[in-house]
């Protein structure tokens, strides 16, 4: 039996273990094998989280992919011009925070987020660590959403406008919650 096809069988096994295992996804180009767990455990909306073996590799890759609801879009449109750029801005510093990797597609409000464990580093405690962290990634990617429509973002341009009517601190356009 290779690596890889015990592998599968371990992490298939450590996922049933703690119920989180939804089924193995069909073969594709590219891939050794691929399954989907439903986490967290008994969760009322669980995040699916593909775990996937990239062909001749020696690592896994565990991934969420996102996409902004039309509902959250259109009020970050209703913003005003900053707050998109601020919400991608303030989520990609939390996802480099966070250490998980990250691509994010701007045009079509879409975004993966994903972490890599090789063989010889991957345990039980190391891949329920990488669900967490992903998972907590996601979560917090939600939750700057929320915080961006929250924020009031001053208007541009008037000088001896700051707070309390002293002299800008010359940044214009500050973002403030």
């Amino acid at each position: 039996m290779s690596d890889t096809d015990e592998m599968f069988i371990q992490v298939k096994k450590w996922c049933i273990e703690d119920r989180v295992f939804k089924l193995k996804l069909p073969g594709k180009e590219g891939f050794t094998w691929a399954i989907e767990i439903s986490y967290p455990f008994k969760h009322p909306m669980p995040v699916s989280i593909i775990i996937l073996n990239p062909t001749d590799t020696d690592f896994i890759i565990l991934q969420i992919n996102m996409a902004m609801s039309p509902q959250h879009l259109e009020a970050l449109t209703k913003k005003g011009p900053p707050a998109l750029p601020i919400f991608y801005n303030r989520m990609q510093m939390m996802f480099l925070e966070k250490d998980v990797t990250f691509n994010i597609d701007r045009n079509q409000h879409k975004w993966i987020i994903s972490d890599q464990i090789h063989f010889d580093g991957l345990s039980k405690n190391e891949l329920f660590r990488a669900i967490r962290r992903i998972h907590n990634a996601m979560i917090l990617g939600n939750m700057i959403i929320d915080e961006v429509l929250q924020a009031t973002f001053l208007p541009v341009g008037k000088k001896g406008g700051g707070p309390g009517g002293k002299e800008s601190s010359g940044a214009s356009g500050g973002f403030y919650q």
